[in-house]
């Protein structure tokens, strides 16, 4: 392995290129492609070579966000660009999957929490509802920023699992319960309705504006008693803003 790595980076990036499209290299086992990429990434590579060697790894399923990660500030962007690919794939796998990448959420920095944020959210497909219920546990409001600012209605979320934790929401902080509470209301989804009870129940004043506000997304004749009840509620804001609500609807 380590004379063909350094075979390989003796090459021009033609050659390299040339290479990882040969039958040599195409007829390798799996583990030993992933081997030897891993590799020649440690080596002095042309952007193109590391874009389609970072690639070539997606394809193989390669299933490490903290090997990804290093290539997320290159400051090529065909480089960064097939790093979040990578990552991005690797976020809709299985749950150990999911384990780490939270475990990469509580280690770095905000701005490594962001970018791995935005790789989570990007395109509109199916997103790991573990994955972002855990983003949103994380006390950090620029990462919760970013979630709510970009997560759609267009994202395949199961929204029965983001209720159930706010059903059971003792065990979660208030502005988890808040932010849930924001999601489903942007996406209008009827499992409010389902746990609306508990919310009116809330002891925070911004879990209950939250509230308020989804309500108000939704069939004006089935919101109107939840919302009369927050008009009467112990907290002034909450009052007041149910109030306003009322009169909209």
């Amino acid at each position: 392995m380590k004379a063909a790595v350094k075979r390989f980076a003796g090459l021009h990036a033609g050659g390299q290129w040339e290479f990882l499209k040969s039958s040599e290299f195409t007829g390798w086992e799996r583990q030993e492609k992933i081997a030897f990429l891993k590799a020649v990434l440690k080596e002095e590579l042309s952007s193109k070579t590391v874009a389609a060697a970072i690639k070539l790894l997606r394809e193989l399923n390669y299933l490490d966000k903290f090997f990804f990660r290093q290539f997320l500030y290159h400051i090529d962007s065909s480089v960064s660009l097939a790093a979040k690919k990578a990552m991005k794939q690797t976020s809709e796998g299985n749950d150990s999957d999911c384990a780490r990448l939270i475990k990469m959420l509580g280690e770095g920095s905000t701005p490594d929490r962001l970018l791995i944020v935005n790789c989570f959210l990007e395109g509109d497909g199916k997103l790991n509802e573990d994955a972002l219920i855990s983003f949103l546990c994380f006390d950090d409001p620029r990462v919760r920023e970013t979630i709510l600012n970009k997560i759609s209605p267009r994202h395949e979320l199961d929204e029965s699992k983001l209720s159930a934790v706010l059903k059971n929401g003792g065990g979660v902080a208030w502005f988890t319960r808040a932010a849930l509470v924001e999601i489903l209301g942007k996406r209008k989804s009827n499992h409010l309705l389902d746990i609306v009870d508990c919310l009116l129940d809330d002891k925070n004043v911004e879990v209950k504006l939250k509230l308020i506000a989804a309500l108000s997304q939704l069939d004006r004749g089935k919101v109107r008693p939840y919302i009369q009840r927050l008009a009467n509620d112990a907290i002034p804001w909450v009052r007041k803003e149910a109030r306003r609500a009322l009169q909209t609807i």
